[in-house]
């Protein structure tokens, strides 16, 4: 790939998506005219609107850039809602690579293949899935790496990197949004992306958590096939979410709830979700349990930042400003220079707007996507993996809807929170005393240092008081570690009087 080109045909395509934006600072005759002499091949775009010109122009820069709208669809907190919907569209509007090309460039598994399917079962940015029949009788599901994906994918991230270093001094929105940040979170995934193993390994976590939930089926890896460039599981025959329309109401009322709550409790209970859950990674075997495949992007959430979710949530559950501004502060979302008045008031509004209403009237998605406008307006940068999980449960609702119309999730999600909350509140008070005692015991070891002596005679009680301050902290997180704590107090309070 030749460097200069493609960052001409990047810069190109950039130029015409930020028209508009460009348009605020120069004559639109100016404009045209420099459009038209250095970017001519790309003049087209100015031919639709501009929602649907950045997904062209994401389409034809290729694998790395269709990725890269594929995670702008789920980052509403930078995008307005018309430009997510139409990136949507990324999802499954990816040109498939020829198969017996795929062939040639994974000669590693093609020996163990009697046929494949030459039509793909899945079409991605970076690789494609066919069913196939292994030399030994096995049916499976085969997914490859697109030829060169990782070399074109190092290339535009590295031109893309460039790019925005030498805007961002000029172009404020680039500073607000945190772009070079996001950019760091992209290249961070994408690459994760090109090493098949990794999603592997997130498909054996979730088939451990499948043998807990009885209503969700992962299928296996086969790992004697799996490499770096090549997945192999077996294939699973199921429905497609659109095709059940034979199951009685009662039936799709229980697969929606059923769906719910295993989204809950891969979130809540295991920390680690899905992240891509749309009805073409879902699948319905003929004993009614669902089948999720397509593991490429996946969400992990540390327990502070489902903590902070949580509280987050109770927030907006119970109308507190100080609770759902602290959560959001706490998580780094907002600038230095924020309103906070202003955003209250904002979230105020916003939250008066649905109180009042019945939840089974509240469209989980339609909230999802208002709320975060709220965030764009405030510029505030909630960070991935938070804005993956806002979506996915707002994604979860429309998919339960597919099944059972008159769905709605708030009426579910709430007594789930409620039963959540002593279990999330516990372990967020054990790990906020955990820290403190760390703090306390770095405390009372460097006190014999900062402490001359006579201020260790002259004040006796300082060191005692936090001491029993330690005490309160570890009878409250374990009782077993007075073991360690009380001769080490002993030691210290030797040490002291020396």
């Amino acid at each position: 790939m030749n460097p200069v080109r493609r960052s001409w045909e990047i810069v190109g395509y950039l130029f015409f998506c930020s028209f508009e934006v460009l348009s605020a600072h120069l004559p639109a005759c100016i404009l045209k005219t420099v459009g038209w002499v250095l970017f001519y091949p790309f003049r087209d775009l100015l031919d639709h609107p501009p929602p649907e010109r950045l997904r062209i122009a994401l389409e034809r820069l290729g694998p790395t850039y269709l990725k890269i709208g594929q995670l702008l669809s789920t980052r509403i907190d930078i995008l307005p809602a018309r430009f997510i919907k139409e990136l949507e569209k990324l999802q499954d509007r990816v040109p498939p690579t020829d198969v017996n090309e795929l062939l040639k460039s994974h000669a590693e598994i093609s020996k163990h293949i009697e046929s494949m399917d030459p039509e793909p079962i899945g079409s991605g940015s970076v690789a494609q899935v066919h069913r196939a029949r292994l030399k030994d009788g096995r049916e499976v599901a085969v997914k490859m790496l697109r030829p060169n994906a990782e070399e074109i994918i190092r290339t535009d991230m590295k031109i893309l990197r460039t790019t925005v270093s030498l805007l961002y001094p000029f172009v404020k929105l680039l500073r607000d949004f945190q772009i070079p940040k996001i950019l760091e979170e992209f290249e961070r995934m994408l690459i994760e992306e090109l090493d098949l193993t990794t999603e592997a390994t997130y498909m054996e976590l979730f088939r451990r958590f499948s043998e807990k939930e009885p209503a969700l089926y992962i299928p296996e890896v086969l790992w004697e096939f799996t490499s770096k460039n090549v997945l192999v599981t077996e294939f699973v025959r199921g429905r497609k979410l659109t095709e059940l329309k034979s199951l009685t109401e009662k039936e799709r009322r229980k697969l929606a709830e059923k769906f719910v709550n295993i989204v809950h409790r891969m979130i809540f209970e295991q920390g680690v979700f899905h992240g891509d859950l749309h009805p073409g990674n879902i699948f319905v075997t003929e004993d009614n349990r669902f089948v999720f495949v397509d593991f490429g992007i996946v969400g992990r959430l540390t327990p502070e930042t489902l903590s902070e979710f949580f509280m987050f949530s109770l927030g907006v559950m119970n109308k507190d400003l100080e609770l759902i501004v602290g959560a959001l502060k706490r998580i780094g979302a907002t600038p230095s220079d924020i309103d906070e008045n202003a955003l209250k008031r904002e979230i105020f509004t916003f939250l008066t707007k649905y109180y009042n209403r019945p939840l089974s009237r509240i469209d989980a998605e339609k909230l999802f996507y208002e709320e975060l406008s709220v965030a764009r307006k405030f510029r505030l940068v909630l960070p991935e993996e938070l804005v993956s999980l806002m979506k996915t449960i707002a994604h979860t609702e429309s998919i339960a809807r597919l099944l059972y119309p008159d769905f709605r999730l708030p009426p579910v999600l709430k007594p789930y929170l409620l039963r959540m909350a002593p279990r999330m509140l516990a372990g967020d008070i054990k790990r906020r005393a955990t820290r403190l005692l760390l703090a306390y015991a770095e405390f009372l070891e460097e006190l014999p240092h900062r402490l001359t002596k006579e201020e260790r005679q002259e004040h006796p009680d300082f060191f005692w008081a936090g001491a029993v301050v330690g005490l309160a902290v570890i009878l409250a997180v374990s009782p077993k570690l007075l073991l360690i704590y009380a001769p080490a107090v002993a030691v210290i309070a030797k040490r002291l009087k020396g």
